[in-house]
This record gives structure tokens, sequence and C-alpha cells, in this order.
């Protein structure tokens, strides 16, 4: 762990987009005195929780206007949660809880475009703000454990999107809505331990009986839940733990009866606990997991190419007539955890199975998957020319020879990969890590999908909005609450084609989207929002760039309904059609690309 205070040289950094310094041992001020994060204005992602930061909350915070992440909890922060946060116009999810907050909820955090606000924990008081009803976007709010007075607004219940509500263990009175205990999408809703509280909602008193008699009725019937709940959440732990008992006895059985799985895939257990053991190879790879050790001298640093978010890549020179070179990605234990999580060991093997017969022109094969010591490694073809991230922000003159041309077939190649995963492929899958790191470039700049089978080789809960820090600027705003859907790859692949368009990370972009900052009157010019290290295109292919930056913005939208399929952006970058602009695209704003009527000609050939 890190402790002391944040270093000074971080606001020296001109580019700095986020920070992530979670469950650490760092105190002082936060942030310091000497206002670490500087003037960074396209600051977006903030996660300084579980430290031991104090004073309070600082009034400058309020100057970052593309701040969409801001996690503080478990800190020992004091004073008040200030009105001026309200304009913090890209915010959508806000963590306060855990710290040592007094005062009353500032009502003008109703008109953030807020997807989460978590206050629970502090020591607020007040009413809860009939404005936090204007937040229609909400999909979790908890305001527990505070000193919260006053009734449950009826306005809450125009938070249709809301799945999570907790109200617990304040002092609320009155008679909740009715309405409240009807919405559709409210799945968790807590109003425990606010003895005041009645109303025609299971586990409330009526209003009409007594109260004292009726609170406490209200209270034992809560215990009841409660205490049902915990026990079937404690005997729905137990289950992984048994299964994996079970299957260790089972693979000690079948080896004590001389039972052979077959030459290409083993498994033990180790221990009372499975210490995973195996190797699946698809049937055109003719070489060993022995022949990778070999080669990398049993993954020397001197043969890691590279370092993501789960664990490093590493490459193989296999030897021999026809040998071919290997990319080889080692997933660390931390990371896979349990991998046969939920599944049985025959399920597991055909999952692998089935990725290593993945066949598409802009995916990296996947020749075979290897398990052994608590560590796992997935082998792919090698990609000679690297990352698009490489391509796009490396030495030399690699971007500039990434011509226009080039960079809308790359975009055009990426949705065809995910139409194919997404409806093609059976079962479809989803990737849920696609970034410039995982896309590859081949010589002919064809861009290939890496890392598509990562996420299965995971342990649950790795895909939450913190361990996946290192890709946070590619997640979709509701993976980190809501089930993982294609519309989350979706997103994550506009943000990259807007990246490849525009030569840099469209963070700043697609904040001031979400949040409505972009002037309609004066807004940024569209030739401006281009790489500016390429000419601006021109002809055909200006107006093809068009077309990609319209269906780029389409793909990054807040509401993931609103987003088209993978399938139909791809339909619509591969027509073979003749697109001409009816204006000059220096005169095309950002904020004109809500339709097609620039185009003067749509002519299939």
């Amino acid at each position: 762990m890190l402790e002391g205070e944040l270093p000074v040289e971080l606001t020296r950094l001109p580019n700095l987009l986020g920070i992530v310094a979670f469950d650490n041992l760092f105190s002082g001020t936060v942030p310091p005195d000497f206002e670490i994060f500087g003037s960074h204005p396209d600051l977006y992602y903030v996660d300084l929780s579980g430290n031991s930061f104090g004073g309070e909350l600082p009034a400058y915070w309020s100057r970052y206007k593309s701040l969409s992440y801001l996690h503080l909890e478990g800190n020992k922060i004091t004073g008040t949660i200030l009105a001026s946060y309200s304009a913090m116009a890209a915010l959508q999810d806000l963590s306060l809880s855990l710290n040592r907050l007094a005062g009353t909820i500032p009502p003008d955090l109703g008109a953030l475009p807020l997807l989460k606000l978590d206050l629970s924990h502090n020591m607020l008081s007040g009413h809860i703000p009939l404005t936090l009803g204007n937040a229609t976007s909400m999909l979790r709010l908890d305001l527990s454990g505070n000193h919260l007075d006053g009734g449950v607004p009826v306005e809450l219940t125009k938070l249709a999107h809301m799945w999570h509500l907790n109200l617990s263990r304040n002092n609320l009175t009155g008679e909740v809505p009715a309405l409240l205990g009807k919405m559709a999408s409210l799945q968790d809703l807590d109003l425990s331990d606010n003895p005041g509280l009645c109303g025609d909602i299971a586990g409330l008193s009526s209003c009409q009986s007594d109260s004292i008699r009726g609170g406490s009725r209200s209270r034992r019937y809560k215990a009841r839940l409660v205490l049902v709940v915990v026990t079937l959440v404690s005997a729905a732990a137990l289950l992984p733990s048994v299964a994996a008992v079970s299957f260790v006895l089972l693979a000690r059985r079948r080896r004590q009866a001389g039972q052979d799985s077959g030459p290409d895939t083993t498994a033990s257990g180790v221990g009372g606990a499975m210490a995973l053991t195996v190797s699946i190879w698809g049937k055109d790879a003719a070489f060993s997991f022995g022949d990778i050790l070999a080669a990398t001298e049993h993954f020397n640093e001197a043969y890691c190419i590279g370092k993501g978010s789960f664990g490093s890549m590493y490459r193989a020179d296999l030897p021999g007539p026809g040998g071919r070179s290997l990319a080889v990605k080692w997933l660390d234990s931390s990371e896979t955890g349990d991998a046969y999580w939920g599944v049985s060991e025959k399920s597991f093997e055909n999952e692998v199975r089935a990725l290593t017969r993945v066949r598409h022109h802009n995916i990296v094969r996947l020749h075979g998957f290897s398990a052994m010591g608590g560590h796992m490694y997935l082998a792919y073809e090698l990609v000679e020319r690297g990352s698009l991230g490489k391509v796009l922000y490396g030495p030399g003159r690699s971007c500039e020879l990434f011509d226009w041309a080039a960079r809308v077939r790359a975009i055009g190649g990426l949705a065809q990969a995910l139409a194919y995963l997404h409806h093609d492929f059976s079962p479809p899958m989803i990737h849920r890590d696609v970034t410039v790191n995982n896309v590859l470039l081949d010589p002919d700049y064809e861009p290939r999908v890496s890392d598509f089978g990562t996420a299965r080789f995971l342990a649950p809960g790795r895909f939450d909005c913190t361990s996946v820090a290192g890709s946070y600027g590619y997640m979709a705003p509701e993976l980190a609450y809501l089930r993982v859907t294609t519309k989350c790859d979706v997103y994550s692949f506009g943000v990259v084609a807007l990246e490849i368009l525009m030569g840099r990370h469209p963070g700043s972009l697609i904040s001031s989207m979400h949040s409505r900052l972009l002037d309609t009157s004066g807004s940024l010019l569209l030739k401006d929002a281009l790489d500016q290290r390429l000419d601006s295109p021109e002809g055909q292919v200006g107006a093809q760039v068009v077309s990609a930056f319209l269906l780029a913005l389409s793909c990054v939208r807040q509401d993931p309904e609103a987003r088209p399929t993978m399938r139909s952006v791809a339909q619509e970058l591969s027509a073979r059609r003749r697109l001409v602009l009816n204006r000059p695209l220096i005169a095309i704003r950002v904020t004109d690309l809500t339709g097609s009527s620039f185009f003067a000609e749509n002519v299939c050939e």
C-alpha cells in the first residue's frame, strides 16, 4: 500500500484524464492544499476511495466541467457537500459514503446527469431534496445511515430507471408514496430502521393503525425479513465452496480409478481448493505449452511485449519448419480466481474450445489455453504491427501513414469483428474490453480484435468499474450498475472509432455531449475535432469520414437502448455507395451530426 500525501508531481501532468489511487493509506486533505489536480480541464475520472484523507471538500473542484466519476468513499472527510458541486455538469457517478459529512443535501444535485449517488453513512440531516426527482437518469440512490428527517418525496417515483433505493437507518416519518412500491424498475428497496414510516408497502405498518404499535410491528417484520435474506445469502455463499470440494473429490476419485480425460486436457485439485491444471488447444495448433515455455525461457521478461489491465503479453517464436510466432497472454492468479465458478469442468472446457473456433479475418485467432500453478495463459496469433494505440500515439510518422482511407477501413473492420461476435457466433460473445490497445493492426492496417476471450477467464466481479481502471475511458456508463449486454461493446466501439478519427481520446467530447455543454451556436467544428496531424479529408473519403463520425457518435449515446446494434453499424459502414457532402466539411459542426441531411447523394454502386 502507498501512504503519505499525493505527490506534487501530478500537477505537472499536462494531459491528466484520471487518477485511481483507491485502497491505500494516503492522508492529508483531499485533495491536498496545493490543489494537486491543477488546471486539467479534461479530468473526468477520480477514485481516491478507501484512504485516510481528511479536511473539507474543496470548492474549486466545481471547475472540473468534464468530471464524470468521483469516488471519495471510505475517508475522513468533514464539512458539508457544497452547492457549487452542481456546476460539475458531466458528473454521473458520485460516491461520498463512509465519511463525516454533515449539513443538508444540496438541492441542485438533482440537476446533474447522475446515474449513481451514494451519500450513505455520513451525518447528513434535513429533508431529502424534492429536486432529486429531476435526475431522471438515476439508477442507484443510497442515502442510508444518516440523520435525514421528513418524508419520502413522491418526486422520487419520477426516477423511472432506478433499480436500487436505500433510505434505511434515518429518521424519516410519514406515509411512503404508494407509487414507490409499484415502480417497475425498482428491484432493491430498503426503508428499514425508520420507525416513523408507514404506508401500503410490504414491511410497513398501515398509516391508519396505532403509530407506536405499528412502528414496532414494522421493525419486527424487517428483522424477520433481514434474517431470512441473510440466511439465504449465507447458504448461497456456501454453494461455490461445496461445488469446489465436490469437484476436488471427483477429480481425485477419477485419478485413483485410473481414468484419463484425454491427452490435451487434465485437471487436478490440491489441498481442498481448486488448483487448475488444464491445456486446451485448437485443432490447428501443432505445438504444446512446453514449446511456449521453451520459446519464452519460462516467460522471461526479455520476451514481454506489453502489459495490460489483466496481465502481460509475451512473444513466443516457435522453432522448426513452418514455425510460427505467438502472442501469449499471461493472466495473473489474482485476476483469474476460480475460473470454474458456476460451471462444471466439462462446460468450462467446452467454452474454451468454442473460443478456439472463432474464425473471422478481423479477429486475432486464439490457438489455445493453458493453466497451471495458479496462472492462466492464452496463446494468440501474433500481429506484427502492434496495437492501434501504438500506431496512433507511438513515435515517428506511424500516425501519418495511417491515412483517412485506412482509418475508415479500420473502423469498418472493427465493426465487422464485433458484429460477428454479437450476431454470428454461437453462443453470442461480449468482448467487454474494446480499447485501442486491444485492437491490433496488420501490415496493411487491417484491424484485428484481440483479447476477445479474456473476460471468460476472470474471476466473478472483475468487471466492476474499479477493476478495469486501465480501460475506464472505454466503459459504457451503465457497465458498473446493470447487466452486461452487447450495447456495452457498442459504446466502446464508438469511443475507439472517435479516437481513430480524432487522434486523441474523445472523453471530453463525450462528456460534453452527455451533459449538453456543446453550444449549438458556436460549437466545435468537425474539422477541428479531427486529427490535426493529417490534412483535412476531401471528396469521397471526406464524406466517409463524416459518416463514420456520425455513426460513432450514435454508439456513445448515454441510453443503451438508443445505441445501434453492431450489425447495423457494420452494414452501414460496408454499404457500397457513393456519399457526397452537400456542404463543405469545414462548415460542419459536431452538433450538426444528428442525421444524414448533409449528404447530397446516397447512391448505391
